[in-house]
C-alpha cells in the first residue's frame, strides 16, 4: 500500500506531534522532580532553622536539662530537693504572683547527704528586675538554694546566673542554683 504525498505528509506530521508530546511529557516530569527536590530542600532548611534557633532550641535543651517536681520533691538522680512545711505551695504562690518579671528567693533548710530539705524561704533585696533578668542582694551564708524564675519554658541558666552561683559557692560550697521556668519545672545547677 502506497501513501499519496498528502497522506504521507499527514503521517509525518502525526509522528512529529507524538515526538513533541513525548518531549513535553519528559520536560514536565523533569520539572516536577526539580520542584519536589527544591520544596524538600526548603522544608529541611525551614525546619532546621526553627528547631536550632532561639527560642525553640533553648526550650528543647531546657526541657531535657530540667526536672519536674513530683509530690513536693525534685528528683535529680544523684540528689533531690524536698520541699517541706508547705514551702512549695509558698513558692508557687510567689511564682503566680510575679508573672510579669523574674524574681529571686533564698531557700533555707538543711542538707542530709545528697538531699536538700527546704523549710522556708525569703526574698532578698532586689536591685532591679525585668521580664528576663533579676539583680538581687546576695543571699545569706546559710542559704541552701538560690532560686530565681525565668520566662515560661526558658529553663537554661545564663552565664550571669552561673557567675552568681560560683561567687556564692565561695561562701557556701553546698549551695545550689535553681531556675524555675514553669510552675512545676526546675533546672538545678551545682
Amino acid at each position: 500500500m502506497q501513501l499519496s504525498p498528502g497522506a504521507f505528509m499527514k503521517e509525518e506530521e502525526k509522528i512529529e506531534e507524538e515526538v513533541e508530546e513525548e518531549v513535553v511529557e519528559e520536560e514536565s516530569v523533569i520539572k516536577k522532580v526539580i520542584l519536589i527536590v527544591i520544596a524538600i530542600a526548603i522544608l529541611i532548611l525551614i525546619t532546621s532553622y526553627v528547631f536550632v534557633t532561639f527560642p525553640i532550641g533553648d526550650i528543647l535543651r531546657g526541657r531535657m536539662e530540667s526536672a519536674k517536681i513530683e509530690n513536693d520533691v525534685i528528683y535529680l538522680g544523684n540528689l533531690s530537693i524536698v520541699f517541706e512545711n508547705n514551702s512549695y505551695y509558698t513558692l508557687k504562690r510567689e511564682y503566680f504572683g510575679e508573672q510579669k518579671t523574674e524574681f529571686s528567693l533564698c531557700l533555707l533548710g538543711h542538707k542530709e547527704n545528697s538531699t536538700y530539705y527546704i523549710t522556708s524561704m525569703y526574698q532578698p533585696e532586689t536591685y532591679s528586675k525585668t521580664f528576663s533578668q533579676v539583680s538581687f542582694k546576695q543571699c545569706s551564708e546559710d542559704t541552701l538554694i538560690l532560686l530565681h524564675t525565668h520566662p515560661y519554658k526558658s529553663c537554661l541558666a545564663s552565664p550571669e546566673d552561673i557567675k552568681t552561683l560560683n561567687n556564692t559557692k565561695k561562701l557556701n560550697p553546698d549551695v545550689l542554683m535553681v531556675v524555675m521556668c514553669e510552675p512545676e519545672r526546675f533546672s538545678v545547677y551545682s
